[in-house]
């Protein structure tokens, strides 16, 4: 039986998780008009990618570093790992 948490212990998180353990991030976006999509890079490795609504104020975001201490804060509590959190906002090359 010990074996057997251990295991399942040691095991990734789903994306079905990662999204979930992101959802107040995701709240508080949206409640600004913001959508955060959530793209699983590896077991620990996550792209979010902020985009923008009608009403929503691109210069209004708070700067990423602060987003992905955040978004850091919510992984951590789901699996305390050392989590590789890359963020794209509105406007950004390619994103």
């Amino acid at each position: 039986m010990a074996k057997q948490q251990e295991k399942e212990s040691m095991m990734p998180p789903s994306p079905e998780d990662i999204t979930r353990a992101l959802e107040s991030l995701s709240t508080v976006l949206a409640a600004d008009d913001f959508r955060l999509e959530v793209s699983c890079t590896g077991s620990l490795g996550v792209t979010l990618t902020v985009t923008a609504g009608p009403t929503a104020c691109p210069t209004c975001l708070v700067p990423k570093h602060i987003t992905r201490r955040m978004a850091e804060q919510h992984l951590n509590a789901l699996a305390r790992a050392e989590w590789l959190v890359e963020i794209a906002y509105p406007g950004d090359a390619g994103g």
